[in-house]
């Protein structure tokens, strides 16, 4: 797959690559790999969060209805 890169965004990517000392596709790999992983982890804590909020709602419900 190739996918294009804006100008502005290339010229960093080069930048980073010669400083890194890696090829540019190397660093776009690892960068996408970090990304995709921390996108996930926070897929993961927000459905998590989500459901904790579900819960805390079913509890205050109970609690209400014990009084």
């Amino acid at each position: 797959m190739q996918i294009e890169l804006p100008k502005e965004t290339s010229k960093k990517v080069h930048r980073a690559s010669e400083l890194l000392g890696i090829q540019n596709q190397e660093l776009v790999q690892r960068a996408l790999i970090v990304y995709l992983d921390n996108l996930e982890k926070y897929m993961t804590l927000k459905q998590e969060m989500k459901d904790w909020d579900a819960l805390s709602d079913e509890a205050l419900q109970s609690f209400e209805k014990s009084l």
